[in-house]
């Protein structure tokens, strides 16, 4: 069963197999690619301006989508509902709807639809889950509250603001993690605050700050608007039945038979303050208000100017022998239950950072370690390991382990809110090292404990990663980050405060720092000698983002090389333009006399430049040779699969299971993690591996003792792509790449997978 998406369809329920509808002729699949098959708000209700259905990706039914269907040609509506997509297209969160694409599309009367494809959540709105199970407890409040505020930080640091937070509007997904929904109302801040302007007023009775009714939105808007969605959560009514103080002016909601805190009670009238001047500052204000709740103790371990105070620092000085006192909560070093914040993108077993992979064992594990139960923790991260080898929860349950021993501490970064699949490919190179050095414990007879930053793959996150990281005494180096733009703008704040950081990912020719990836230099040098001796190809077009350090890199190492081989670089391509059309860029390459195209795109930095790559090998249809830069390795590109991919296309990558220097890694990773794993997951834990090494050299390992150890010119580890060293710049001195191409593989999750060139000419 499939529906038309024409709303002035006489009957738009389609039971039969057909392209087109029978009654008004409108192709069913919409954009070549959808399929409407259910209404997720009754057509027969109507609606003044969209529609919304559940829909059916030919080209991935494992993953059904939403459609959002404007249904009204008005300017300004247009404008909202672009706006909406642009916004959900660039953030990467898995608090917000994931938006795929936008497009239009035109009925045979003339009319143009706008549509928006997201990710479908499956769940409930807070409305909805209120009127069904009645009003929430306090403990789930601040669950809920910590939950939103989060998401809610995330989009002021990009300088926007919802408009239009209320219950309605927050999805509660199966798994409890909750979703910010409608972004057509988000503003951004300079729209309204630099240039003063009044902006389109946009009012949900009850819920809408008294600034905004007159024009006047700022970010604090947003918090008066959750403070009043918690009224309702809390007792299940709307807060237009409240009265306002005609004394306060504030809303008299609370009576004694809600058992609310003082606490969260001050904290909610705070946010619905009815001036904006007097609500918190902003989210960062909100997140210590809340960890003060639920640590109630914290204050009280801060004392200043007492005896009692004195002694408190005194004894943890002596006892730990570490500098966690001296900044409160210090990366993973903690004597005091519930000392661990729970929203700064850091966590070292108290909250699941990734997104929609836990199991209930693991949550009640990480509650039990948030709350220092750090036995409970130990034996709920088993179970939950048994069940799944996820490498969030082994790290996790080394990390627990440990709470009450003498140890050493790490982080690590990864892009864990943009990139998932990646971050799981970090994170277990980091935890094969960590449990591997664990059982032997040969760093002085003490294990490591592992904390994880989630930096979003976004170079402003990473410089607050890094900010935070440099406070925490106990975390002595760093691996990460995963893109050279997060890396760039981390390593001056680690560089200031002498912590190391280590990165097995980031390839740019103008980063110094410590890497066991070898830079663009060497890729772009395997990937000119492909074209030139192997495939015989001198003209290449290179399509690339200008606006990635990566990708920039990667370009211009490339262009000097296959220059210098006799190549020419005849035609450039933006793949972060919006306007991009793969067709039209392979046509405009061949008249300028190309036979090779040269794939750079960024590491999923931007939005759309990745999707781009994929575009341009599918519409190529094997007539032109392809090379690529190791960002193609990926599981997106095995899932296109087909000839377009298997027959032309060339891929430098570091290192590849199939052609290990050291033939033990990948068994022992296949054993752990089921399956093959990436040279991410192979050049992460070499990172790891070289760290450890430079703390078992230290009898007192610190900060300064690791950069010393890893710029010893002697200076040697051992990991999975072999011997390790570094050069004065801190580049890796081994130089080894691989060319890898993709072969149908019964039995790969993708029935593909990526296979060596030198793998292929032995067999």
């Amino acid at each position: 069963m499939v529906y038309c998406i024409n709303p002035k369809c006489p009957q738009r329920q389609i039971n039969e197999t057909a392209l087109d509808c029978p009654s008004c002729n409108t192709p069913l699949l919409i954009n070549n690619r959808y399929f409407l098959v259910k209404p997720l708000r009754p057509l027969e209700q109507g609606h003044p301006y969209a529609e919304i259905f559940e829909a059916h990706d030919v080209n991935d039914y494992g993953h059904p989508q939403v459609i959002k269907v404007l249904i009204k040609d008005f300017t300004q509506l247009i404008d909202l509902f672009k706006q909406e997509a642009s916004l959900l297209i660039e953030m990467k969160h898995p608090g917000i709807p994931q938006a795929q694409e936008q497009f239009s599309v035109l009925l045979s009367n003339g009319n143009r639809l706008h549509c928006l494809v997201m990710e479908k959540i499956e769940g409930q709105n807070l409305e909805q889950w209120v009127e069904q199970n009645g009003p929430i407890s306090e403990k789930q409040a601040l669950d809920w509250l910590l939950q939103t505020v989060k998401i809610i930080d995330y989009v002021h640091q990009r300088q926007l603001f919802h408009r239009d937070i209320k219950p309605s509007n927050i999805m509660r997904r199966i798994n409890g993690e909750l979703v910010l929904i409608d972004f057509g109302t988000a503003r951004k801040v300079t729209e309204t605050i630099v240039n003063g302007q009044n902006v389109t007023v946009v009012y949900s009775d009850g819920y809408t700050a008294p600034e905004q009714i007159e024009g006047r939105a700022v970010p604090q808007s947003d918090f008066f608007a959750l403070g009043r969605t918690f009224v309702y959560l809390l007792t299940g009514k709307h807060p237009s039945t409240f009265s306002i103080s005609a004394k306060t002016g504030r809303l008299a909601w609370q009576s004694n038979e809600q058992h609310i805190s003082e606490p969260l009670a001050d904290l909610i009238a705070q946010l619905m303050a009815p001036s904006w001047q007097k609500r918190p500052k902003d989210t960062k204000a909100i997140l210590q208000c809340l960890q003060k709740i639920e640590n109630p103790n914290y204050s009280w371990l801060l004392l200043k100017g007492t005896a009692l105070g004195a002694v408190i620092l005194m004894v943890a000085a002596g006892s730990y022998g570490s500098y966690w006192y001296l900044t409160g909560v210090s990366g993973c070093s903690t004597v005091w239950s519930r000392r661990f914040p729970t929203s700064d993108f850091l966590s070292c077993g108290e909250e699941i950072l990734v997104p929609g992979f836990a199991l209930a064992e693991e949550q009640r594990g990480v509650n039990a370690f948030a709350s220092g139960d750090y036995d409970a923790a130990v034996n709920w991260l088993e179970k939950s390991w048994k069940q799944r080898q996820d490498p969030e929860t082994l790290i996790y349950l080394n990390n627990a382990r440990l709470m009450r021993k003498k140890s050493y501490a790490i982080a690590v970064v990864a892009p864990i809110t943009n990139n998932r699949d990646t971050a799981l490919e970090i994170l277990r190179g980091v935890a094969m090292a960590q449990t591997e050095i664990n059982q032997s414990q040969k760093i002085n007879g003490r294990g490591l404990k592992v904390l994880i930053a989630d930096d979003a793959n976004n170079a402003a996150q990473a410089k607050q990663i890094a900010d935070s990281l440099v406070q925490k005494k106990d975390i002595l180096a760093v691996v990460g980050h995963f893109s050279s733009q997060g890396t760039q703008a981390a390593a001056d704040v680690y560089r200031q405060h002498q912590l190391v950081m280590i990165s097995p990912t980031s390839t740019s020719e103008s980063l110094s720092v410590f890497r066991t990836v070898p830079s663009d230099r060497i890729s772009a040098q395997s990937l000119a000698s492909y074209l030139i001796n192997i495939a015989q190809q001198h003209q290449a077009a290179v399509f690339y983002n200008p606006l990635s350090n990566y990708s920039q890199s990667l370009r211009g190492q490339f262009r000097q090389r296959f220059l210098a081989s006799g190549g020419q670089v005849v035609k450039e391509f933006d793949l972060s333009d919006t306007l991009f059309t793969a067709n039209v860029a392979i046509q405009k390459a061949r008249k300028q006399g190309a036979t090779a195209l040269v794939l750079l795109p960024d590491s999923q930095t931007s939005s759309n430049a990745f999707r781009n790559s994929l575009k341009v090998i599918k519409a190529n249809q094997n007539r032109y040779w392809m090379v690529g830069g190791d960002s193609l390795y990926n599981s997106e590109l095995l899932q296109l699969g087909g000839e377009e991919v298997t027959k032309r296309l060339v891929v430098a990558i570091p290192w590849h299971s199939l052609s290990s220097p050291n033939s033990e890694f990948p068994n022992s990773a296949q054993k752990l993690w089921g399956g093959e794993v990436s040279w991410r997951t192979a050049l992460t834990y070499d990172a790891t591996r070289a760290l450890i090494t430079a703390l078992e050299k230290q009898r007192r390992p610190s900060r300064i003792g690791v950069q010393k150890a890893l710029a010893d010119p002697s200076f040697e580890a051992t990991g999975a792509t072999g011997v390790i060293h570094f050069n004065s710049k801190g580049d890796r001195r081994e130089s080894n790449i691989q060319l890898v191409k993709v072969l149908p593989s019964k039995g790969s999750d993708y029935e593909y997978r990526f296979v060596p060139i030198t793998y292929l000419q032995l067999k």
